[in-house]
C-alpha cells in the first residue's frame, strides 16, 4: 500500500504534467488573441453571445420593499476564432481553460440590479467557441403590486450589453424560459410560478442603433398566502 507522501509525490507530479501539456497552448492561444477587441469580422456580422440562466435558489425575498437576493449559474456562449488552433499540432488537446481578462469578453450585465460574480475559468475549443459559466448572486428590486390581492411577486432582470449596439454584438437567449432543473426553494416562503426568457429590441433617444437585450421574468408566490381585501403590510 502507497504511503499518503507517496500519493502526495505522485498528486503533484501530475499536477506539473497537466501544466505542461496546456503551457504552450494557452501561450499561443493569448499571443494571438489581439487582446482584448471584440472579435467582429470583416464581414461586419456582429458577435452572436449567447445567455442563459440557471436558477438555484431565491435567497431572500422582502414583499414590502421588494427587495430580493438571487443564486444562479449564469451561462455565456460565443465565439472567437481568433482563438481556434489545430489540436494535431497540440497533442490532440480539443479544449483548454483561459483567465476571462485575458481573452475579449462581452460585457453584458444586469440593468436593474447588482451582481456579485465567482471569478471563474472559461472553457475555450479548438473552433474558437467560448463557455463560460460564473455563479452569480443576483440582487434586484422586484413588483409587489401583485402582492396583497394574489400573494405574487415579479421579478424582472434584464441584461444587455453595456456599451455594443446589435451591429456589433448580437445577444440572444438559447431558451424561452429559464432553467429551474436545479433550483430549490431553501428556506424561503415562496414558490416558483413562473419563468420566462424574452430577447428584446430597443432604440433610444440617446442613438441610433439598436440595443438587445434578454429579460428573465421570474414569479414567485408567498405559500399559504391570504387576502381578504386588506393590506398585509399594515
Amino acid at each position: 500500500m502507497m504511503s499518503t507522501g507517496t500519493i502526495l509525490v505522485l498528486l503533484a507530479l501530475c499536477a506539473v504534467a497537466h501544466c505542461q501539456r496546456f503551457d504552450a497552448l494557452n501561450k499561443y492561444i493569448i499571443n494571438k488573441a489581439a487582446g482584448t477587441s471584440i472579435p467582429v469580422s470583416n464581414s461586419g456580422a456582429p458577435v452572436n453571445v449567447s445567455i442563459t440562466m440557471n436558477l438555484l435558489q431565491l435567497t431572500s425575498l422582502d414583499p414590502k420593499s421588494g427587495d430580493a437576493e438571487i443564486e444562479a449559474w449564469m451561462t455565456f456562449q460565443w465565439t472567437d476564432t481568433r482563438l481556434s488552433w489545430d489540436p494535431a499540432t497540440f497533442n490532440n488537446v480539443t479544449a483548454t481553460r483561459l483567465q476571462v481578462s485575458k481573452i475579449w469578453y462581452p460585457d453584458v450585465v444586469l440593468y436593474n440590479g447588482h451582481t456579485r460574480i465567482v471569478e471563474t475559468l472559461a472553457v475555450v475549443h479548438s473552433d474558437g467557441s467560448i463557455l463560460h459559466v460564473p455563479p452569480t448572486t443576483i440582487k434586484t428590486r422586484c413588483d409587489v403590486s401583485n402582492y396583497t390581492t394574489g400573494g405574487t411577486v415579479s421579478c424582472g432582470l434584464k441584461y444587455g450589453s453595456w456599451t455594443y449596439h446589435a451591429h456589433l454584438l448580437n445577444l440572444v437567449s438559447s431558451s424561452t424560459s429559464v432553467d429551474v432543473s436545479a433550483y430549490t426553494s431553501g428556506g424561503v416562503d415562496w414558490v416558483l410560478n413562473e419563468h420566462t426568457a424574452t430577447r428584446e429590441v430597443k432604440h433610444y433617444a440617446c442613438c441610433p442603433e439598436a440595443y438587445i437585450d434578454v429579460m428573465f421574468d421570474l414569479s414567485f408566490q408567498m405559500k399559504g398566502h391570504k387576502y381578504f381585501g386588506w393590506s398585509v403590510f399594515s
